[in-house]
């Protein structure tokens, strides 16, 4: 096995490109990128004009190191769906990540299976049967996504809540409480 990610990102190119071809796309290329997701719950990401190339900001998009081994291409047909209406100056997601109707139908022009997730819009994306025919015909190196980066654990530090009752009610604080009741006139109680 070798230890780089350079294969990674050169066969996600190359499924890019295949892809532009397929959909005749001709907006300028990103950079393709495979980085942590760190704590967000996230496939990936498209990010207009984040790098600098001379004089001329380009567009990126991420594959979430953690997530190689969930479906990467998926991912990436997501994320060409941001960049495409990005490069058309579509707004087609807000900051709280809600994917509105341009995003789904750019999704599905590319076959993306698209639908609601609640909070976040039409996000949810899935490959449909004529894009998994065509990613069958691009022939992707399934080998190069074994290799991901393992999820951190997630550690949980203990509440530092404290449980108080006086017998109606009970309640949970951060601090020594030293209350009465207004509802029964009892001295709230640290519970165990």
């Amino acid at each position: 096995m070798n230890n780089s990610i350079i294969p990674i990102i050169a066969e996600l190119e190359r499924i890019y490109d295949a892809l532009a071809v397929k959909f005749n796309i001709s907006f300028p290329k990103p950079i393709i990128t495979v980085q942590s997701k760190g704590r967000q719950k996230v496939l990936g990401w498209h990010w207009k004009e984040k790098w600098e190339c001379g004089d001329v900001s380009v567009n990126e998009i991420n594959i979430c190191a953690e997530e190689l081994k969930n479906n990467p291409i998926e991912t990436l047909v997501h994320e060409l769906a941001h960049h495409a209406n990005a490069c058309e100056k579509i707004e087609d997601c807000n900051s709280q990540q809600y994917h509105n109707k341009e995003f789904k139908k750019r999704a599905e022009s590319y076959s993306l299976n698209v639908e609601r997730a609640g909070r976040h819009g039409w996000a949810l994306t899935s490959l449909s049967d004529n894009l998994k025919k065509i990613i069958e015909e691009i022939k992707p190196n399934e080998q190069v996504f074994k290799m991901y980066r393992k999820n951190s654990p997630t550690i949980v530090a203990p509440t530092k809540m404290k449980k108080f009752s006086c017998g109606c009610t009970t309640i949970r604080c951060a601090v020594d409480l030293q209350a009465q009741c207004l509802k029964c006139q009892k001295n709230f109680e640290a519970q165990e």
